[in-house]
């Protein structure tokens, strides 16, 4: 995939914060400007056979350019339970006792649509994924313009990460190419999120929303309302006023059911989330008590691999739900 032109955010300031946020929320998505009309999403381009992620995190960490090859799902059939696993040849059946039989085949990427009562959305498992253990789930909410499947392809399983991956990433579908509406898309959300829990055992308590821009606010929203359901939210260049409204943060934040955990990815030049409205919903969250870890570094409102690869997917490796 190429992101180098549409990384502009290269690290001149890192902050990071312990404290916490979250998020409730009534109201519309954020219209956001990425200026080329696809919200500063960058485009999976797997036909060019590289990666290279040009942004830096803190310095220390880049994606270099790596060879993208053909990622296999290893499906484990072996251990003993009443549960199937069999490859008809058009595509992989997961059948899970009492759900629906969820059919499938896995792109070149690793990357297959399933679609719930109300959108489809795309999916890609672990490589070593394990059928009878419950699973880590990360559930994307791409931006405005932006693809469920690219978003996929860029933040919620990006390249770097797919060799070593240990969570099923899910990024949602139902708006292609446009903004999301808290207020009607929510129940969008939580379709796919009961959806994919007929077809995989997902672990109740290893849950995490993640969002770009519109899909920030969808992720914060959720996120605070029904804190109880999730293990965290990650956010990139989104923010907490927006989705619920500036002078409601402290009231969301308040009626959270816990502390939940919150990674954010700021950019200091971000045109459709001011920086300094995002520092003051991070106050207020530090406030409040919620243990959020926090950044901010030079950039424009473009979206950026290396923020999912290096700073925020790695957060939440030891996310776990009271």
């Amino acid at each position: 995939m190429s992101n180098a032109s549409k990384q502009r955010g290269s690290a001149a300031l890192f902050v990071l914060v312990l404290a916490a946020s979250g998020c409730s929320g009534s109201g519309d998505g954020a219209t956001d400007d990425g200026g080329s009309g696809t919200d500063g999403s960058p485009v999976d381009d797997t036909a060019s056979g590289t990666d290279t992620a040009g942004g830096t995190d803190t310095g220390a960490d880049t994606i270099g350019a790596d060879t993208i090859g053909t990622d296999t799902i290893g499906i484990d059939t072996t251990a003993p339970d009443t549960k199937t696993t069999t490859d008809s040849g058009a595509g992989i059946d997961t059948a899970i006792d009492g759900g629906p039989t969820c059919t499938f085949t896995p792109d070149t990427d690793g990357f297959f649509k399933l679609t719930s009562p109300k959108s489809d959305y795309w999916v890609r498992l672990p490589p070593k994924f394990d059928k009878t253990k419950p699973a880590r789930l990360l559930f994307g909410i791409h931006g405005c313009g932006d693809t469920a499947r690219n978003f996929a392809t860029w933040a919620i399983v990006p390249y770097a990460l797919r060799a070593t991956q240990d969570y099923i990433g899910l990024s949602l579908g139902g708006r292609e190419g446009a903004c999301w509406t808290i207020s009607t898309d929510t129940a969008v959300a939580e379709a796919a999120l009961a959806h994919i829990a007929s077809c995989f055992a997902i672990d109740p308590k290893k849950t995490v929303l993640a969002g770009y821009s519109s899909g920030g606010g969808m992720a914060y929203s959720m996120g605070l309302s029904k804190a109880g359901n999730y293990a965290g939210i990650l956010i990139e260049n989104s923010g907490l006023s927006q989705a619920v409204g500036g002078g409601n943060v402290t009231k969301v934040l308040g009626a959270a059911a816990w502390k939940i955990n919150i990674a954010q990815s700021a950019r200091i030049g971000d045109g459709s989330y001011a920086i300094a409205g995002i520092r003051a919903d991070r106050d207020k969250m530090i406030a409040a008590g919620f243990p959020l870890q926090y950044r901010e570094l030079d950039g424009t409102h473009d979206g950026s691999t290396d923020d999912w690869a290096l700073f925020l997917i790695p957060k939440m490796s030891a996310w776990t739900a009271p």
